[in-house]
């Protein structure tokens, strides 16, 4: 009884059309161009918005105000009108839309009863939905398209960064395209009606008709009864045909659903909209607009002459077409720049006949001097003739000259190329063999030294442990010795004394632990030689970056201590928490072997020259001053990039590198350090290591006065399966 009721006190509630106004005549003067109709009339800007985490409970009551018209025990009526029903809810996000939320989409919950209490918009909505975006160039036919194109409603338009501006449905651009005149005479509803129409009987329940809308992806169905036999037909074989009775639309059941009834107890009969406005096939088109104003209808139902169901006729059926008045003027506009274009040939043929005229007379003087001049070159034309055979002649020879070196000069200038292609391969090749022999004898310099001092250091720091228990237990003999004859004979006491027995037991602990640091010392520096020559690990490999570094910081160690009046070169690093990376580790070793180097050097240069301490002093640091500034300092920094790449960023505190040297740094044999020291490639080839061995990207970024930075960046998984030689 209570769905009953509800259903009784909605249809009881629902609001009357308004009256149709009929003040302004159909056709009139002032309304705008069909062709030109703008796209703004037809936008909706105040568009029902929610946010991703409404729940649709709650968008269920925006876009059904009718919802809360049935006011509850003690519930005061509100003063305001209820709000216009909306079909659609956009979900924006960042005043962005990603969703909508139509009358269909209430359907289709409805048949599967998938609207659960908890759930949000952003459970249920069409994501990425088919949007316009705003310009100058686009009419409302733009819109028109594009919701035909992709079978919508709904439009939502956006400016260029995507912020919602309004949305256009097909009402709102019926509206702003009024028709002035729909083909009286021409067009009829049989032409334009939709004749597959889904029809249900009374019988069905609300929840049939849903179902079928969501099926048949239809707004609408008609409620029908079914009739065995024409009327006029008795004697003719038994026909069967639909007589309509109801029609019930999407909105229909968005209410119902509002209203939370179980539409599987409503029959159709009790929510159909009846009774039916409906036309027939002969009407005219402008007859059927004026019948939908008049009711504040969307469809009418067309009927044959016994009222049988022939199709459904829509608002978005009936075509539009030009204002007469439109066209007249713009007949007139073209007939006044023909008169126009008349009058400009006119005053143009005038000056053509004068200059007719004047030519005319040039030409009879032209014909006297033909004459005089027709027996001088009758004369001349003997001799051309001749000169020219002559000419002939020559010509042909020069021509096969031409042929002879354009073969000749084309042939040259593929051997030009060839060549330049060869030389540039034998500086690729010659580079990578210099760098190849160089890599090599260093590698086996470098294993070399340290197999052979690894096996001494391992001999020494094998037998450093059973020296310390072997002296430990001689010691602990010599305390026994001590416990049990405290009187030794004179000649013992005497060299104890001799040998300071008590310094000599303290000092030889210290001795042993001092040579075990010595030991672990030299093996520390004999593996950072061997992972950084990489002798035995020439394919790609798990690398950490950190271990190559320190292990290249340790073999420059000597060149970073202050000697003399050098001062030292300060070391700062800004270490991240890196993943091993997949790379050729000696390859990347050298690479920062070639980058610190040059580090080292500027800087060096930079003191030597006293250019350091008269910037120091132009800057005018503080007295005794301890901060890194002051000093030569090399900056290390490490991060992981995008997290797909691992940064090395090593910059320094020198005076720079200007832009014109900074273009050609990458540019084998290119070096600016006096002849004898350094041979130019050592950038080069670490560009070539970092940026066609390992995928990478190597840049420098420099200004006067301020320093210069070297950025690597090296991918963390390497982009070559197979394993890279060293160079």
């Amino acid at each position: 009884m209570l769905q009953e009721e509800k259903l009784q006190q909605f249809l009881d509630s629902a609001p009357q059309p308004p009256a149709i106004k009929t003040s302004e005549p159909a056709g009139r003067p002032n309304s705008p161009p069909l062709y030109s109709s703008p796209l703004d009339r037809a936008i909706d800007r105040h568009p029902l918005t929610v946010a991703p985490e409404t729940p649709i409970a709650q968008v269920l009551a925006l876009m059904n105000p009718m919802r809360v018209s049935c006011l509850l025990y003690g519930e005061k009526p509100h003063a305001l009108p209820s709000p216009a029903k909306r079909s659609c809810v956009l979900v924006v996000e960042d005043n962005r839309p990603i969703g909508i939320f139509t009358e269909r989409d209430i359907v289709k919950l409805t048949t599967v009863a998938a609207c659960a209490v908890g759930l949000t918009i952003a459970d249920v909505m069409t994501r990425s939905p088919i949007t316009l975006k705003q310009s100058e160039s686009q009419d409302i036919f733009t819109a028109i398209f594009t919701l035909r194109q992709h079978q919508i409603r709904h439009l939502p338009v956006v400016d260029e960064d995507s912020r919602l501006l309004g949305i256009i449905t097909r009402e709102a651009i019926h509206e702003a395209l009024q028709p002035v005149n729909l083909l009286t005479n021409l067009r009829c509803a049989a032409d334009v009606m939709t004749k597959d129409v889904i029809s249900a009987p009374k019988i069905a329940s609300a929840l049939d008709l849903a179902e079928l809308m969501v099926k048949y992806r239809v707004s609408c169905v008609v409620i029908v009864e079914e009739r065995t036999q024409h009327p006029q037909r008795a004697i003719a074989p038994i026909e069967n045909y639909q007589i309509p009775i109801g029609i019930v639309t999407e909105r229909d059941i968005v209410q119902f659903h509002a209203l939370e009834l179980n539409l599987s107890e409503i029959p159709a009969a009790r929510v159909m909209s009846a009774p039916l406005f409906c036309i027939s096939p002969a009407d005219s088109l402008w007859s059927a607009h004026q019948s939908m104003q008049r009711h504040c209808v969307r469809r009418l139902v067309v009927v044959g002459s016994h009222g049988e169901l022939l199709g459904v006729v829509s608002v978005t059926s009936l075509p539009q077409v030009f204002n007469q008045s439109e066209m007249y003027g713009t007949i007139e506009l073209l007939q006044q720049a023909v008169d126009d274009r008349a009058s400009q040939l006119q005053k143009a043929n005038e000056l053509l006949q004068q200059e007719i005229l004047e030519r005319q007379r040039a030409q009879e003087a032209l014909r006297q001097a033909h004459d005089d001049l027709k027996k001088q070159v009758e004369e001349r034309t003997a001799q051309l003739l001749e000169s020219n055979e002559l000419l002939r002649r020559d010509i042909i020879k020069r021509q096969r000259v031409e042929e002879v070196l354009r073969r000749k000069q084309t042939c040259l200038k593929n051997q030009a190329q060839q060549l330049e292609e060869t030389v540039r391969k034998l500086q690729q090749t010659q580079t990578q063999l210099v760098q190849t022999e160089k890599m090599s004898s260093l590698g086996q310099m470098i294993a070399g030294i340290a197999h052979e001092i690894n096996n001494p250091v391992n001999f020494i720091y094998g037998n450093l442990s059973h020296a310390s228990h072997y002296i430990k237990e001689l010691l602990q003999l010599v305390e026994l010795y001590q416990q049990h004859y405290p009187e030794p004979v004179s000649e013992i006491r005497e060299a104890a004394t001799e040998m300071e027995i008590d310094f000599l037991v303290e000092d030889l602990s210290k001795i042993l632990s001092s040579m075990q640091v010595g030991t672990e010392r030299i093996r520390q520096i004999v593996l950072s030689m061997r992972n950084f020559s990489r002798s035995d690990q020439s394919n790609i490999k798990l690398v950490d970056i950190h271990e190559g570094l320190e292990s290249t910081l340790l073999i420059l160690q000597h060149r970073l201590k202050a000697h003399g009046g050098h001062p030292s070169i300060n070391i700062i690093k800004e270490y991240g928490n890196l993943p091993q990376i997949q790379c050729c580790g000696g390859q990347i070793n050298q690479v920062f072997m070639n980058i610190l180097g040059n580090a080292i050097d500027a800087l060096d240069e930079e003191i030597q020259n006293g250019q350091w301490a008269r910037r120091n002093a132009k800057n005018s640091p503080p007295l005794n001053s301890t901060s890194p500034l002051t000093l030569p300092t090399i900056t290390i920094r490490t991060e992981v990039v995008g997290g797909d790449f691992v940064a090395i960023r090593i910059s320094d505190n020198g005076r720079g590198i200007p832009e014109e040297i900074r273009r050609q740094l990458f540019d084998p044999f290119f070096t600016t350090k006096p002849v004898g020291k350094g041979t130019g490639l050592g950038l080069s080839i670490s560009y070539h290591l970092v940026v066609e061995q390992h995928g990478g990207r190597l840049d420098c970024v420099s200004q006067a006065g301020r320093g210069t930075e070297f950025a690597i960046e090296i991918p963390i998984v390497s982009c070559h399966e197979s394993a890279v030689s060293s160079h």
